[in-house]
């Protein structure tokens, strides 16, 4: 057995769910807020007096990651008492890829749709620059905020209330952070809140990792910024117009804020949650544990979980095509084939 797979030796804290939300997301969001304002102070020696912005961009993406990434392991190992499972490498690579390409896939279904309608055109296209800018905004941002939103608010939420309930309260939190967003409506808002905030916590519980929402979560606000020029409030790589109802095409807040951005969403929601729940990733809230058949401890990884059988979540590596998981010895075995 591989206890850093297996996510064993996890013991009992003294601190309750609301202190540890409290302690990791001031923790969390502390560090890497600091981190990032000494890089901004050292802004003109890093981009060698502006002669090399990427550089700049470069070091701010990367110190903003790793500082949450650390302080959220330091703090999970020393007050939580257990092994970072959600953010373990094994099949990173190939998570965060297809993080990617959905995220990717759904911004081009929506900017594709509005312009075989007629309501999306492109103006023109600003200095390549702004796209350091981007790459490091949504990079930092995609990794940080899921590590605050997913890493630490949903996940202690859902040990204690269960994945509906969790899933419900990452809605109202969505929303309530996207409210002060540029243009935002009462409409836009509950989209958004029902969009990313469910989308984004089902592919964590698929996969009971980070990478694969941080993947959707990077690629829907790059696209968005770099790629087709709709996101509201920045400024972007390219320009592009928006011309139609606010209905579809999310009006000031941008297409995020679309009921089109809706429907294609919700379809890739349903398809994770139906996963999930096949895979027995599903938890049941604290207060019922203690009632009906025990679930088995998760000691392996997630090798021993069977469809219906209720017991502990399992990851996996990718959708469909096959499903990998850690072996005794952190070998990685295919264990079912497409259709299984």
């Amino acid at each position: 057995m591989n206890p850093q797979i297996a996510g064993v030796g996890r013991r009992k804290t003294i601190v309750g769910p609301i202190g540890r939300v409290t302690l990791a997301a001031l923790l969390v969001g502390g560090a890497v807020a600091a981190a990032e304002v000494m890089v901004k102070a050292l802004e003109g020696v890093l981009s060698l007096d502006g002669t090399a912005p990427a550089v700049y961009y470069l070091v701010y993406l990367l110190v903003s990651v790793l500082v949450a990434y650390l302080v959220y392991r330091a703090y999970v190992r020393i007050i939580e008492k257990h092994l970072v499972v959600e953010l373990s490498r094994v099949c990173a690579p190939r998570k965060l890829g297809i993080g990617v390409l959905v995220g990717l896939g759904m911004a081009s279904a929506i900017v594709g749709t509005l312009w075989l309608l007629g309501y999306y055109e492109v103006t023109g296209v600003n200095a390549w620059t702004v796209a350091f800018v981007l790459l490091a905004n949504d990079g930092a941002g995609a990794f940080v905020e899921e590590i605050l939103l997913r890493g630490i608010v949903f996940r202690v939420t859902e040990e204690r209330l269960g994945t509906w309930m969790a899933l419900g309260i990452s809605v109202v939190l969505f929303s309530l952070l996207h409210v002060a967003s540029p243009g935002a409506t009462a409409m836009s808002t509950v989209v958004v809140g029902l969009e990313a905030g469910v989308l984004l916590s089902a592919a964590y519980v698929l996969t009971r990792r980070l990478w694969l929402a941080i993947g959707v979560h990077f690629a829907w606000d790059f696209s968005q910024d770099a790629i087709f020029g709709v996101a509201g409030g920045v400024k972007r790589l390219v320009r592009a117009e928006l011309a139609g109802p606010a209905l579809l095409t999310g009006g000031a807040s941008g297409i995020e804020g679309s009921v089109l951005a809706l429907l294609v969403c919700l379809p890739v929601v349903a398809y994770l949650l139906s996963q999930a729940k096949r895979r027995g990733n599903f938890r049941r809230p604290h207060s019922f544990r203690n009632y009906g058949p025990k679930e088995p401890p998760n000691t392996n990884g997630g090798l021993g979980a069977r469809k219906g059988r209720g017991i502990s979540p399992r990851p996996f590596c990718s959708f469909d095509s096959f499903n990998l998981a850690e072996g005794a010895m952190g070998e990685v075995r295919i264990l079912s084939l497409l259709g299984n």
